[in-house]
């Protein structure tokens, strides 16, 4: 695929500002489990947030490609902050300009675009992962406030957001029939962020649990009436492309880097690594896997931005960047031998943060399911 001179322009910019400031930094984030939100604010002066909002909110008004290139530029050289630019800049502002009302969306937006504000999704609770009609978090209308009880998982960047978008149950009616959305501010009453989830990986993502106890907050801020939820699950379609898969690509490329000057620099029997035909048949599979994982993710977020919504597009996308990104990134470990398994060193790091993109945003299991059902339908022709 052909990219525009605007398009090579923010992939470059980007490229070279991560590498210059946030890639010194980013292995700190991660054994801090520090969230390095002031990087978010150097995208902002440099105009590289809330780049798909329309200008009138602030942004420039981009497509899901440009979203794309800027966080695979930025996993190059930190995944939890190419995870948190993809929270402020994904979902949940993506559900407001999309769904929301003129009132919600002017009271945020702005603020997203400036990163003056930072944007959470809440959807996963202990038995609504994938199962999203299993959402148990109630919302009942009490006057002019909803009141929110429950509690929800895996929430990331919810130690810096300031708005959260949560899934919540509205009525009684079964699945998904009876879920919708609101948007809960931090400090409203009644909401606590719960303890740190400590993970494998993206240590620097502030994930933790969301806890509502009547926690009240205005009925304006219902964001999506029960009975709507086939408009939210396109918003996940456009994040799905622009958060999870670019990420996997940005951290396959950093290992692959790391990995060719490792075999050009370590010296054995008398030559360098990189002069063994089978290491270096390594490396062209390693660089195969990831051309092909851009094609499929680049393909899928200009099929979106011209709207050719496909499903299948989508999950074949993430599903092949995910595994796309364990297999490289695992490669590098391995070509590095003891040095791969050093935390002095990049490699183990980048392999811990790509392989949880497997599980979030839909497991690749799950994402396999919609595949095959979108070919059973007759919606997907090759």
């Amino acid at each position: 695929m052909e990219l525009t001179d605007e398009q090579r322009l923010i992939r470059d910019t980007v490229r070279a500002l991560a590498q210059k400031q946030f890639a010194p930094v980013a292995a700190r984030a991660d054994k801090e489990y520090r969230p390095p939100v002031e990087n978010l604010k150097v995208l902002a002066e440099h105009g590289y947030t809330g780049i798909f909002l329309p200008e009138r909110y602030g942004g420039a008004g981009l497509g899901l490609l440009e979203t794309v290139l800027v966080v695979e530029q930025l996993a190059r050289s930190c995944a939890n902050t190419a995870m948190l630019f993809s929270c402020t800049d994904g979902a949940t502002p993506r559900a407001i300009l999309q769904i929301g009302s003129e009132e919600i969306k002017r009271r945020y937006l702005p603020a997203f675009a400036k990163a003056e504000l930072y944007a959470a999704w809440s959807m996963s609770e202990a038995n609504a992962g994938s199962d999203v009609g299993n959402v148990q978090t109630r919302a009942v209308r009490q006057g002019d406030h909803y009141v929110l009880n429950g509690s929800k998982l895996w929430c990331s960047a919810a130690q810096v957001a300031d708005v959260f978008l949560v899934l919540v149950r509205l009525s009684d009616e079964p699945g998904m029939k009876g879920v919708g959305a609101v948007l809960v501010e931090r400090g409203a009453a009644g909401f606590s962020v719960g303890r740190h989830l400590d993970l494998l990986g993206l240590r620097g993502t502030g994930m933790a649990e969301l806890v509502f106890q009547d926690c009240r907050v205005p009925a304006e801020s219902l964001l999506l009436p029960s009975g709507r939820m086939k408009d939210l699950l396109q918003v996940l379609d456009a994040d799905r492309i622009t958060g999870n898969p670019p990420i996997c690509l940005g951290l396959a490329q950093a290992a692959l880097a790391q990995a060719v000057q490792h075999l050009k620099d370590r010296i054995q029997f008398g030559r360098p690594l990189a002069d063994n035909q089978g290491l270096q048949w390594k490396l062209a599979d390693m660089a195969m896997d990831i051309e092909a994982a851009r094609a499929l993710v680049y393909g899928a977020a200009v099929g979106l931005d011209q709207g050719r919504h496909s499903v299948a597009q989508v999950s074949i996308a993430k599903t092949y960047a995910n595994e796309m990104a364990v297999r490289v990134t695992n490669q590098a470990m391995q070509l590095a031998g003891a040095y791969g398994l050093s935390e002095e060193y990049p490699f183990e790091r980048y392999f811990r943060d790509a392989r949880g993109m497997s599980i979030g945003y839909g497991t690749t299991e799950i994402h396999r399911n919609s595949i095959a059902r979108e070919i059973l339908k007759g919606n997907y022709l090759t």
